[in-house]
């Protein structure tokens, strides 16, 4: 622990590297997703208000997370006859392998566009104090658009894919 000489020293070095590089602390912070986190930890959460102007990029990367009923291939021929480029889209169809994605890459992206969820545990990697990834990416700020996979239940099939997909472009939220 510092004394108080020793943290007015630190104080007034820390105020000067604050104002000279807080740009690019900014941007590393963000772009390591890391800035809502050390916003929360100074108290200063409130800077991200939902009205602070985040808007996830059209044109960027769909992820589709979630036990899906699809083969790739078919998965593949949907999007690319739906317009979309399959370089854009990422995938983790396996209910073990989403417990081990890590959902905490999605946020403060601007060029994660969207996310179709499907059935998923409870518990993955990268959803802090929420109870469970589909809360997580819904409710925090600095998420990508999210759209759940089937009418009544999750699940994830060709049609429901499809429109999700559909539903997204609707809505504006991506282009193809």
């Amino acid at each position: 622990m510092l004394n108080v000489e020793e943290l007015m020293e630190l104080e007034e070095k820390f105020r000067k590297t604050i104002a000279e590089k807080s740009e690019e602390i900014l941007s590393k912070l963000n772009r390591d997703g890391k800035l809502e986190e050390v916003l929360e930890l100074l108290g200063l959460a409130d800077l991200l208000a939902d009205d602070c102007a985040y808007k996830p990029y059209k044109t960027g990367k769909v992820f589709i997370v979630g036990q899906c009923e699809v083969k790739m291939q078919q998965l593949l021929g949907l999007i690319k006859g739906m317009g979309f480029d399959k370089n854009r889209f990422e995938f983790c169809l396996d209910y073990d392998d989403v417990k081990r994605f890590n959902f905490e890459k999605l946020f403060w992206r601007p060029e994660n566009t969207l996310v179709l969820v499907g059935p998923m545990p409870h518990k993955t990697c990268g959803t802090g104090d929420y109870s469970s990834a589909i809360e997580a990416i819904t409710q925090r700020p600095g998420s990508p658009n999210v759209i759940r996979c089937g009418s009544n239940s999750l699940k994830m099939t060709k049609s429901s894919i499809r429109d999700a997909l559909q539903q997204a472009l609707d809505l504006g939220m991506v282009v193809a």
